[in-house]
């Protein structure tokens, strides 16, 4: 149809193979380089600020809908087991080597004196259901974003690259970047990821309903039975948060939802 078109001619149709292929040879590279910034902690200060902005502009989300609690607690045991089945473990899957829970070291001991078993079985109990409380197992919703900068830092385009399955979580999400970044100072002009033509990075925004409360909260009236009855099971459990002073108590009454933002990629 198109006789004597140099386009068509195999030089030419090879040559466009092989930038075709080089692209995506380079694409592939850039990917595992952005990836190996963030796991390896090359990144500047900057992203953790960004992070911090995220989670301050997102820090009181409504409770979207989520499964129930007797459902979230069956997740959880599902979850325990699968990363049983895939570690050996029941915990976090296999990474570096954090200190030794009181579970662990009781379980330990418990291994050639069977008289420590209750005191095991109580331990590890209160830790699953630290985790639970936290968020940790619970069931959880993850918007995957691209943010694109200027070299100032001001937001030029919100892409979204995966959704939770709870649009309105993503609408959520996507509605609270601009005045989160908006408040961003510029970063310095030599930072890895900062380039003179913007800054690009992948975030995850992970969404979970947390059972935590402050105890400063909590009725005397109303809660002393709870707390009672949480401490006669021996599930009296909590935190000291060490930054703002506050003691946090499990409270599976009142559920809550919390999001927090993880830095995948830098290019």
């Amino acid at each position: 149809m198109r006789p004597g078109d140099p386009s068509l001619s195999a030089e030419s149709r090879a040559a466009e193979e092989r930038a075709l292929v080089s692209e995506r040879v380079q694409g592939i590279i850039d990917e595992r380089r952005a990836r190996d910034r963030v796991e390896t902690g090359r990144v500047h200060p900057y992203f953790g600020q960004l992070r911090a902005q995220l989670e301050k502009q997102m820090e009181a989300p409504p409770l979207f809908d989520m499964p129930s609690f007797p459902k979230q607690l069956l997740y959880s045991y599902a979850e325990k087991a699968r990363q049983f089945g895939a570690s050996g473990s029941p915990g976090s899957m296999p990474g570096l080597r954090s200190a030794p829970k009181p579970g662990e070291l009781v379980a330990k001991r418990a291994r050639d004196e069977p008289g420590y078993n209750r005191l095991r079985a109580q331990s590890q109990a209160g830790e699953e259901l630290q985790d639970f409380a936290h968020g940790v197992s619970t069931m959880k919703l993850t918007v995957t974003l691209e943010l694109n900068q200027g070299p100032d830092g001001l937001l030029r385009e919100v892409k979204l690259i995966s959704r939770s399955g709870n649009r309105a979580y993503d609408d959520y999400v996507l509605q609270s970047v601009p005045p989160a970044l908006g408040k961003s100072a510029a970063p310095p002009p030599d930072a890895m990821g900062v380039h003179t033509d913007g800054i690009r990075s992948v975030w995850a925004v992970e969404g979970r309903v947390v059972y935590t409360r402050k105890a400063s909260d909590m009725k005397k009236a109303t809660d002393n039975v709870y707390l009672a009855a949480l401490a006669a099971a021996g599930l009296l459990a909590g935190n000291f948060d060490e930054t703002t002073g506050e003691v946090y108590v499990i409270d599976v009454r009142n559920p809550h939802f919390e999001c927090r933002s993880r830095l995948l990629r830098v290019y």
